[in-house]
């Protein structure tokens, strides 16, 4: 599994870099495999990333990170390196500061 993480201190640059990788997502049932991290607290953000893994996706973007979000979901990664989520990419977008 790879995460990674995209946050800038110029908005521009990351907003650039969500729509490459926007644009090279495979949509899934019908839908883009993109998963606004504001509906969800830190656990359910996780559950839902294990859902979406289990139908198969192989890319997911994730918008608009907490900080702790960004967190749990790279030690989440740790413990499940291997196994059925391996080739699982996970693109984190944090929030910007200030937001809520």
């Amino acid at each position: 599994m790879e995460v990674q993480v995209i946050s800038s201190h110029r908005p521009r640059q990351a907003t650039d870099q969500v729509g490459e990788f926007a644009k090279k997502l495979v949509p899934s049932a019908k839908r883009l495999p993109i998963v606004q991290a504001e509906a969800y607290a830190v656990q359910g953000l996780l559950d839902i990333l294990e859902v979406r893994a289990g139908r198969g996706e192989q890319e997911i973007l994730v918008m608009a990170c907490s900080p702790e979000q960004v967190q749990a979901v790279l030690e989440w990664s740790c413990l499940h390196d291997e196994g059925e989520l391996q080739g699982l990419e996970i693109y984190l977008v944090r929030r910007e500061s200030g937001a809520r």
